[in-house]
């Protein structure tokens, strides 16, 4: 099954995701300048719609009140702004349909480039920042970022931009009927702003640190639930409950906070829309008495007043859930906006294999915080030669290969591929050319058809069942129920370690890359079917530069070469037999296995 992005999900590999979260939403907004246009003319008429109907109000009062027992005068008085008042209901109704129509078209669409942009960032990062890194978190990241912003433009262009707005044309309005109620109306409404922006820098704070606890709580409870078959073994359902309670309870610790603060903080709001009903009223009752203002004055003041009130409060409520919105999002946007570790060169090219040849030209390697493990380490694979690693766990096999996949970068030193250097070339043309086989292979909770064509994700269906016939796959997926179409499970659950393996085997007869690299391919599996699959794994290493780790030191019998690790050092270089003949080492290791294996040293 071919799997194709749409336009909108399509990044480009040198685009860049700011890390401010003001850069981050405009780079997207950008996208969408119709969209844009469309909401900017809704702002603008919302805010339009309290002042306009408030003194529509007034002149319809007015005109009633001069025209008493005169029914034609009182129709022409009222006729005009009556026919008016109606007319912005119906087109106010027209204009938010259209809003909700934009909506609907621009929302979905700037989600979806948030997601896939992010997403994309997301999949360059190391090897190692995924090790750092909970999965669910950071798909849970993800999410919040799609959510948030949406949520941000939201408040900003249907909240707070129409209520400011609406706030300086009542004013201006205000103004018309006596200058004091506009300059009441606009110094109080300052008054309110300032001070809800000012409380929104901590509630943002206290936004930030729930979203932290937020994501650590998320971690724990994926990181429970993915083990819960070892908290199960070792009955420690009870101590799994302790850890993930309290990452619940130091959530809602933080989550208390700030809606404790967002109450205090309402409270005050409250306060000062009281204290301005009231200046308002002690205003218009004084500008009656002395003839100041009219009815019509009187009803179009107090109307402004409630209805600024009611908005004005509005946004102080909005103000406050934007800053938690920021919160949520910065904390996300600093979590997936990290510098890739490792970063194709502006002009990599694309690799190409035609022999396989591999080279180690003095290359030092040290882990973070950690004694070098590589130092000045040069050796030469020729192209299809089958090597051989062994040695201690921990003697610098798997970094071995892992810097040849570049999942490391190398500290000084090159790594050259049939004389090209691996930095100079892409890491995915890298990796497309080298066919890995893990010692525990993960799968997708997908189809055994789709994991076993993700070796080739062009491949037919028949070459799909003949990978599986060599990988001795085929064998038990046709046994199945729903045989190729059965759903392996999450991480492959479903399927023993060695169905996992010949599944992970048969990508790899797939994928047919000039390189291959088997991280104890066979280890999982029962003699015979070893047996059968080794004989497979021979026919698909010919012509092959082959990379065997191994613990199970028989597997290795006619290797064309074995290199013995210690310690980040290659102690020894030679065939299985040499090596014995040398007695070394190898030979001690050899004559130390039980069953088969390696005895990890003391």
């Amino acid at each position: 099954m071919k799997v194709e992005l749409t336009k909108t999900q399509v990044v480009n590999e040198g685009d860049a995701i700011p890390k401010k979260l003001g850069a981050f939403i405009k780079m997207f907004l950008k996208r969408h300048p119709w969209s844009l246009v469309m909401f900017s003319i809704f702002v603008l008429y919302e805010a339009f719609i309290p002042s306009v109907n408030a003194y529509l109000l007034k002149m319809i009062i007015d005109g009633v009140l001069s025209t008493v027992n005169q029914l034609n005068l009182l129709l022409a008085a009222i006729i005009v702004p009556a026919v008016l008042y109606v007319c912005v209901q119906i087109f106010m109704n027209i204009i938010y349909s259209f809003y909700r129509y934009v909506h609907l078209q621009f929302y979905p669409k700037i989600k979806s480039d948030i997601a896939g942009t992010t997403y994309h960032y997301l999949s360059q990062h190391s090897y190692r920042y995924f090790n750092d890194h909970f999965s669910g978190s950071l798909s849970k990241k993800i999410f919040d970022l799609c959510i948030g912003v949406e949520a941000l433009l939201q408040i900003a262009t249907h909240s707070i931009l129409p209520k400011v707005l609406a706030v300086l044309f009542s004013s201006i309005v205000s103004y018309t009927v006596h200058p004091l109620f506009g300059v009441m109306l606009f110094l109080w409404a300052i008054t309110y702003i300032s001070l809800s922006y000012l409380m929104s820098y901590h509630s943002e704070r206290l936004s930030y640190a729930t979203s932290e606890a937020g994501n650590a709580m998320n971690g724990k409870l994926v990181d429970s639930i993915v083990n819960m078959m070892s908290a199960k073994l070792f009955a420690n359902l009870k101590h799994e409950e302790a850890v993930v309670f309290n990452s619940i309870n130091n959530l809602m610790e933080k989550d208390r906070a700030l809606q404790w603060y967002l109450l205090k903080a309402n409270c005050v709001q409250g306060v000062l829309i009281a204290i301005l009903i009231a200046m308002m009223l002690a205003g218009l009752v004084y500008g009656r008495v002395h003839n100041i203002v009219t009815v019509g004055d009187f009803a179009l003041i107090l109307t402004l007043s409630s209805a600024i009130a009611n908005n004005i409060y509005n946004i102080g409520e909005e103000i406050l859930r934007f800053a938690k919105e920021v919160g949520n999002c910065r904390q996300a946007l600093n979590i997936i906006v990290e510098p890739h570790e490792i970063q194709d060169k502006p002009h990599a090219v694309e690799l190409k294999v035609p022999k396989g040849k591999i080279v180690f030209d003095n290359v030092q390697f040290q882990y973070q915080n950690a004694e070098p493990l590589f130092e000045n380490k040069t050796v030469t694979i020729e192209p299809g030669q089958k090597v051989g690693l062994v040695g201690h766990s921990g003697g610098g096999k798997s970094t071995f290969v892992n810097l040849i996949l570049r999942l490391f970068e190398v500290n000084n030193g090159r790594i050259l591929i049939d004389d090209c250097d691996i930095k100079d070339v892409t890491q995915q043309s890298l990796r497309m050319n080298i066919g890995m086989i893990p010692q525990d292979p993960s799968l997708f909770h997908r189809t055994l058809f789709e994991n076993i064509q993700y070796g080739q994700t062009e491949a037919t269906e028949d070459e799909v069942i003949e990978a599986a016939k060599k990988a001795h796959a085929h064998e038990f997926i046709k046994n199945l129920p729903q045989g190729y179409g059965a759903l392996v499970g999450e991480r492959g659950v479903k399927l023993s370690g060695g169905q996992r393996q010949r599944i992970a085997i048969a990508r790899a007869f797939l994928k047919n890359a000039p390189i291959l690299i088997l991280d104890e391919a066979t280890s999982q599996l029962d003699s015979v079917t070893e047996k059968y699959i080794q004989e497979s794994l021979w026919t698909l290493m010919q012509g092959k530069t082959t990379l065997v780790i191994a613990h199970r030191l028989s597997t290795l019998l006619h290797m064309d070469r074995i290199l013995v690790f210690d310690k980040g050092k290659i102690v020894e270089d030679g065939t299985h037999q040499a090596l014995l003949e040398k007695n070394g080492f190898y030979a001690e290791l050899w004559r130390a296995q039980v069953g088969g294996f390696l005895l990890d040293r003391e």
